[in-house]
């Protein structure tokens, strides 16, 4: 596991990237393009080959600072928001426009351009594509909003308001989406689940406290953004920012086939507060389940590598990338790089080694082999349900609601604890 910062030019005057993303390819031998969000109010889209970047294009609309850049799941729309109030969808023309006036155009290999506009008038702090059709976003005004988006023709998108939520006493600033279900964490310290059902949204839970205890830091903490993250199979939801019952640092793991029994798991031992969870989206093979799933936690100056093997044994942990603190994090699409976005104006990468997760495996055996019902190993601990049994998902060995033995917890090493209900 290699870690350096990548010294180019990312945005003007050094300003601050808030948010990176890599673009969903089908082709595995397209080279991944990145988008970085910046706070001199610019995305810019980069060419990643190895541990290479090459500027492609300036995204210039926003006239404040833009917090979060996301591709849709298809690839080929960016949803860009921020300060400003505005969400822009951009499209890749499919011929290059320079403006020779414009010094970011010089060098410019390729054009985008804004095919949406949707006007909120909020500063927006974090947004999430529903599928292809529907974007959901947050505010700094406490709201939740959902848009609908359609294809008037190829360069030309409409975006609906269809739903509007006033769940929160303060910013939402982080949404994940996963298989019909949205979900938001807010400076309120709550984590709010809504499902898509048909042509309506419904708020399902609110978590917030485990007994007396707040599982969440208050609005004090020192970062802007709270990045949740479901994992690529639908199966779990990891939120950062968590505190246990001695006011430690940790963060939250749920189950998402049993959403109303709160967090199942959660990691603690953090020196600084987690703010931004990535899965690597490959999934690999597995000693004792369907498949292992390997995910990165960021606090705000250190990056954690966890695998679902061994009950979330941590694989490796990187600190000081970064001489401010850390905003965003993303995979690669072959799960093979990671890039982390910084206040201080870089970025930094961490290469991990062929092999290092494992054997990749094919979308189709994954699908061959929860069908056909394996039998699953039971922890000494730990119990699958029958429902489980049925179709198993990495959550079924960490799943014992009712289970009386929780881990010893040890001072500053960072550790899975069962939460009893």
């Amino acid at each position: 596991m290699e870690a350096s910062t990548i010294a180019v030019h990312w945005h003007d005057e050094n300003k601050p990237i808030y948010s990176v993303d890599f673009q969903p390819t089908k082709n595995q031998s397209e080279s991944n393009r990145l988008a970085t969000a910046g706070g001199d109010n610019n995305v810019r889209i980069w060419k990643v080959v190895g541990t290479s970047i090459e500027y492609l294009s300036t995204l210039i609309k926003h006239t404040q600072a833009v917090n979060v850049v996301r591709f849709n799941p298809s690839g080929d729309v960016i949803a860009t928001a921020g300060d400003d109030g505005h969400i822009f969808l951009w499209k890749k023309n499919d011929t290059i426009s320079k403006d020779m006036n414009n010094e970011n155009d010089k060098d410019l290999k390729e054009s985008w351009q804004v095919v949406c506009v949707i006007t909120i008038g909020d500063e927006l702090s974090d947004l999430c594509w529903c599928e292809n059709n529907f974007i959901a976003v947050g505010s700094l005004k406490n709201v939740l909003r959902v848009f609908r988006i359609r294809a008037i023709e190829s360069m030309n998108y409409k975006g609906t308001l269809i739903k509007t939520f006033e769940d929160n006493d303060h910013y939402v600033q982080g949404l994940s989406y996963s298989n019909h279900y949205l979900f938001t964490q807010s400076a309120d310290r709550t984590i709010i689940t809504y499902k898509f059902e048909g042509e309506d949204i419904i708020k399902l839970h609110k978590f917030q406290k485990i007994g007396n205890v707040q599982m969440y830091q208050s609005e004090s903490l020192q970062s802007f953004f709270r990045r949740l993250k479901t994992s690529p199979d639908g199966s779990l939801l990891i939120t950062p920012a968590g505190l246990d019952e001695n006011g430690s640092h940790c963060i939250y793991i749920y189950s998402l086939k049993n959403l109303s029994d709160g967090p199942i798991i959660r990691l603690t031992g953090f020196n600084k507060p987690a703010i931004a969870i990535a899965f690597n989206p490959i999934k690999y093979e597995s000693t004792s389940l369907p498949y292992t799933l390997v995910f990165a936690i960021a606090t705000i100056d250190s990056v954690i590598i966890y695998s679902t093997e061994n009950k979330f044994a941590p694989l490796g942990q990187v600190s000081n990338l970064h001489y401010q603190g850390i905003t965003d994090l993303v995979w690669d699409k072959d799960g093979s790089k990671l890039i982390i976005s910084s206040i201080d104006g870089f970025c930094s990468i961490i290469k991990f080694d062929t092999g290092k997760f494992g054997t990749p495996i094919k979308a189709e055996h994954i699908v061959k082999e929860i069908s056909q019902n394996i039998p699953l190993k039971e922890s000494t601990n730990i119990k699958a349900s029958p429902e489980h049994k049925k179709t198993p998902t990495i959550d079924t060995f960490f799943n014992n609601s009712k289970s009386k033995q929780t881990p010893k917890k040890e001072k500053k090493r960072i550790t899975p604890t069962l939460i009893p209900k």
